[in-house]
């Protein structure tokens, strides 16, 4: 089972929800991560760990919102 519900890790660490590729993902510690494209994954690969207990301590926060409630600094700008 994916965690942050199946949404981006990286999102997740950022304040937001963003949907997760099913072909982009890691394993660490036997849990399953997805990201929400090649760049975000890339950004989320340079510090793993950090992310995850940035996306584990604001998942409690944001598991229940809408996405329209949360205001996360994803997409970057450079996405294309």
């Amino acid at each position: 089972m994916p965690q942050y519900g199946g949404f981006c890790a990286f999102g997740a660490a950022e304040g937001g929800k963003f949907d997760g590729n099913p072909l982009l993902w890691k394993t660490v510690d036997g849990k399953l991560y997805l990201n929400l494209n090649e760049e975000v994954q890339k950004m989320w690969q340079e510090n793993i760990s950090l992310h995850i207990e940035i996306a584990d301590h604001n998942w409690p926060r944001i598991a229940g919102k809408p996405t329209g409630e949360l205001d996360p600094q994803l997409p970057p700008k450079k996405l294309s």
